[in-house]
C-alpha cells in the first residue's frame, strides 16, 4: 500500500469538527488516514494517507468532500536516521 500526504484548508472548521472529520478518515478501508496534523490558527490540516493507489486516494477526498491544496506520494521515509523503502 502507498503512502501520501494530503493538505487541505480547514480554516472554517472547529476543533470539534476536525476531530470528527480525523476519526471519520481514519477508519480503516481501502483508503485511510494514518496521522494527521491539524494548525487551528493556519486553518491547515496534513494526513498521512495509506492507499493502494492516486485514484482510490482522490475518490476518497471527493466522496469525502475535500478537496486537496496539495497530494504527494511518499517514496521514502526516515527510520533511525536512514531513508528506507516505504
Amino acid at each position: 500500500m502507498a503512502k501520501y500526504i494530503g493538505v487541505f484548508a480547514t480554516a472554517c472548521l472547529t476543533r470539534r469538527q476536525l476531530q470528527d472529520l480525523v476519526s471519520h478518515l481514519s477508519q480503516q478501508g481501502e483508503v485511510y488516514c494514518e496521522k494527521a496534523f491539524a494548525g487551528l490558527v493556519d486553518g491547515v490540516l496534513v494526513c498521512l494517507f495509506n492507499a493502494p493507489n492516486r485514484e482510490a486516494l482522490d475518490a476518497f477526498c471527493h466522496r469525502h468532500g475535500m478537496v486537496a491544496e496539495h497530494i504527494w506520494r511518499i517514496d521514502l521515509e526516515s527510520r533511525d536516521g536512514e531513508l528506507v523503502s516505504v
